[in-house]
Parts: structure tokens; C-alpha cells; sequence
């Protein structure tokens, strides 16, 4: 894959060049030079990150903390009430197998960031927060995996489904958000997440690679969905 510039217009990031690494393996993308920083350790911005882990740990409900585990799990299949989508996961095998190959790409691709910057986990950072789920020791916080996958599905979505933009995007913004009620990240990982998924997900729609198993799941979800 070639080394080029994608201009990406993000509203909470002003960050405009990104940069791509070559590989000859399909949607690769070098996200430890795409990602601004985490907060610093004592700075101003870590503690606004803490303390928003704080503030949704003392408002959130048995109704979010059970909503927040639901989303733990990496599956289109999580969108399924922004599509409208009632039809169950086995008859659409194409969808799913399209999407568990994102997932595995986004993890893979995040796993590797998590290890450039080695940020630690919100429960390391403060005894004050009590995490929903324990985490791996080595399985570091920034960026937000589930977020990566979170966007990157939203962006593959809306280009399958234009029509439901709207509550794709705003579905993908509460399962990102249900990492920090997880108390597993901070909001930064979740927003770092953000533009991983969505600039990875640029890449898979440019990809040759994925052109064949994007069009049969966006052929299998439109036909479930009734839509021409």
C-alpha cells in the first residue's frame, strides 16, 4: 500500500494530516503516528480525564453498568437497534464474517498503539475507580479498542446504509462512551478511538482487498433490512 496523506475532518480533534505506513498487507495503518498523545501524567488534561471516569462511576445506573458490559462485546451485531435490524446473526453470515475481519484488523491495529504509547488503564491511575471488568496487565488503555471498533463499523455502516447515518453515529458514540461507565478508559482513549476507527475504516472502503466481502455484507444487510 502506498504512503499517503488523508485530510480527515474530526469535530474534536483538529488533527488534519495523518500519516500511513507501507505494508503489502491489506488497510494498515500506523496509528502511533497518527494519534495526538495522551494526557501527561499530573498535567491539567489527566486530571479532566479522571475526573470525568469519577463523575460517570457516581451517575451511572444498574441500567447503564448492564447496558456498558452488553457493549464489551466487539459485534456489529451491537448495532443492530440502530439499524432496526431484527433479524437474527446466523442468517446474515456474510455481515458477520465481513465485520469479525474488521475486528480483528482494529485490535490488531490498536494493540499496537497500546503498546507505543503504554498508557495505563483508569483503575492503575486512581484506587477511586472501580472498573466493571479487569483487564489485562499488558493490555493497555490508549487508544480505546472497543471505540476503534466502535467507529470503524459506524463508518463501514453508514456507507452500507446511508439512510440510518444518523443512529449509526449516535450508537457508535454511546459504545464508546460505555468504556469510560466501564471504567476501563478515559474519555481521551475513547476520542483516540475515534479517529483510529474512522481513518481505518477509510482505508478498508479504498482497499481492493475488502471491495468483494464489503459489497456481499452491504448486499445481505440491505436485503434484511428491506431496502433496495
Amino acid at each position: 500500500m502506498k504512503r499517503g496523506v488523508l485530510l480527515v475532518s474530526l469535530l474534536l480533534l483538529g488533527q488534519s494530516a495523518l500519516a500511513y505506513g507501507d505494508s503489502a498487507s491489506p488497510a494498515v495503518v500506523e496509528l502511533s503516528n497518527l494519534l495526538p498523545p495522551p494526557p501527561a501524567a499530573g498535567s491539567m488534561a489527566a486530571q479532566r480525564d479522571l475526573q470525568a471516569v469519577l463523575a460517570a462511576q457516581r451517575a451511572r445506573t444498574a441500567q447503564d453498568m448492564a447496558a456498558a458490559k452488553a457493549d464489551s462485546e466487539r459485534s456489529v451485531f451491537r448495532f443492530a437497534d440502530a439499524l432496526g435490524l431484527t433479524t437474527q446473526p446466523a442468517a446474515l453470515p456474510k455481515t458477520a464474517a465481513f465485520f469479525e475481519r474488521v475486528a480483528s484488523l482494529d485490535k490488531a491495529e490498536a494493540k499496537e498503539a497500546k503498546q507505543f504509547w503504554k498508557h495505563p488503564r483508569p483503575s492503575v491511575v486512581s484506587s477511586q475507580v472501580h472498573a466493571l471488568s479487569k483487564e489485562k496487565p499488558d493490555d493497555w488503555s490508549y487508544p480505546s479498542g472497543h471505540a476503534t471498533f466502535g467507529y470503524t463499523t459506524a463508518v463501514l455502516l453508514t456507507n452500507m446504509l446511508p439512510e440510518k447515518r444518523e443512529a449509526i453515529f449516535a450508537r457508535a458514540a454511546l459504545y464508546g462512551e460505555h468504556r469510560v461507565v466501564m471504567g476501563v478508559h478515559f474519555p481521551s482513549d475513547v476520542e483516540a478511538g475515534k479517529i483510529a476507527g474512522t481513518v481505518i475504516a477509510d482505508e478498508i472502503l479504498r482497499d481492493p482487498q475488502w471491495q468483494a466481502d464489503y459489497a456481499a455484507a452491504r448486499g445481505e444487510l440491505r436485503h434484511a433490512l428491506g431496502l433496495p
